[in-house]
C-alpha cells in the first residue's frame, strides 16, 4: 500500500475516535491505529526507494535536458560563429574583387594611355616619313619640270595646239586596226 492510502487511513481512524470530556484527548482502536503504523514503516522505505528513484529520474532527465541545452546552445553558438566568419570571408572575397576590379581599371587606363602614346608616336614618324616622301616628290616634279621646260618650248606643236610628237604615240583606235591587220 501506498503510503499516502495508510496516512488517510490513520486520519480516518483518529476521525472514529471518541472525545475524552473536557479534554483534547481521543479515544482510539489502538490496534488499527499500530497497524497502520507498522504498514508506514514497512512502506516507508519502498516510498522512499520509490522517491529516490523519481528523485534519480528527475535529475538524469534535468541533467539531460541541461547537456542537450548546452549542446543547443554550443552549436548555435558554433553557427554564428561560421556565419560570422563566412560574411567575414565574404567581406574580403568582396573587398578582394573590388581590388581587382579597380586594379584592373587602372591597368586597362594605364595601357590605353601608353597605346595613346605610342599610336601618337608612329603617327608623328608617318607623317614626317609622308613630309619627306612628299618633300622629294615635289623635288623630283621640280626637276623633271624644270628639265622638260626647255624642251617644251623647242618641241614643234601640231595644228591642235598639242606637242607634234604626241601624234607619234598610238592611240586605241590604232591599236584596234593594227590588230584587225594581223
Amino acid at each position: 500500500m501506498e503510503i499516502l492510502q495508510l496516512v488517510d487511513q490513520l486520519e480516518q481512524t483518529l476521525n472514529r475516535g471518541w472525545r475524552m470530556p473536557f479534554s483534547p484527548s481521543l479515544m482510539v482502536n489502538s490496534e488499527e491505529c499500530l497497524r497502520l503504523i507498522d504498514q508506514m514503516r514497512i512502506s516507508i522505505p519502498s516510498a522512499i526507494k520509490e522517491s529516490e528513484r523519481m528523485i534519480t529520474e528527475r535529475d538524469r532527465i534535468l541533467s539531460d535536458a541541461q547537456a542537450r541545452a548546452e549542446q543547443i546552445v554550443a552549436h548555435a553558438e558554433q553557427q554564428a560563429i561560421q556565419i560570422v566568419s563566412e560574411d567575414a570571408i565574404t567581406e574580403r572575397a568582396r573587398e578582394e574583387a573590388e581590388r581587382i576590379i579597380a586594379h584592373g581599371h587602372a591597368e586597362a587606363i594605364r595601357l590605353v594611355d601608353e597605346a595613346e602614346v605610342y599610336a601618337l608616336d608612329v603617327l608623328y614618324r608617318l607623317r614626317d616619313k609622308l613630309n619627306n616622301s612628299l618633300h622629294q616628290a615635289e623635288n623630283g616634279i621640280q626637276a623633271i619640270e624644270a628639265s622638260q621646260a626647255p624642251q617644251e618650248q623647242s618641241l614643234p606643236e601640231d595644228e591642235d595646239g598639242e606637242l607634234a610628237f604626241a601624234s607619234a604615240i598610238p592611240s586605241d583606235e590604232d591599236d584596234e586596226e593594227l590588230q584587225e591587220e594581223i
